[in-house]
């Protein structure tokens, strides 16, 4: 199935890749690897904090975006993601 015709997953919020590294439509933090555009998303609801890319709705706009940057992918990724975990246990207690 081509990246494009992939259904999309909810995004999770925990900034994991965000948190590594920007995407190709964003930037680091100055002496940081984090990206300028990450923004707390929710607080209240969960264990782990929310968050999610303040340039969304600019980036979904662009040619490609719909496998570049991976939204519903790269947070949603269990591999050293222990906040994601967090997060899935208390979405789901709801």
């Amino acid at each position: 199935m081509p990246a494009s015709d992939a259904p999309e997953r909810p995004c999770v919020g925990s900034g994991f890749c965000c948190k590594q590294a920007p995407c190709p439509y964003g930037k680091a933090l100055p002496g940081s690897r984090q990206c300028v555009y990450l923004a707390v998303w929710d607080q209240s609801e969960t264990v782990a904090t929310r968050y999610r890319c303040e340039r969304y709705d600019f980036i979904k706009a662009q040619p490609g975006s719909d496998f570049s940057p991976a939204f519903g992918a790269g947070c949603s990724s269990a591999l050293f993601n222990t906040d994601r975990d967090a997060i899935l246990i208390e979405l789901r207690r709801r």
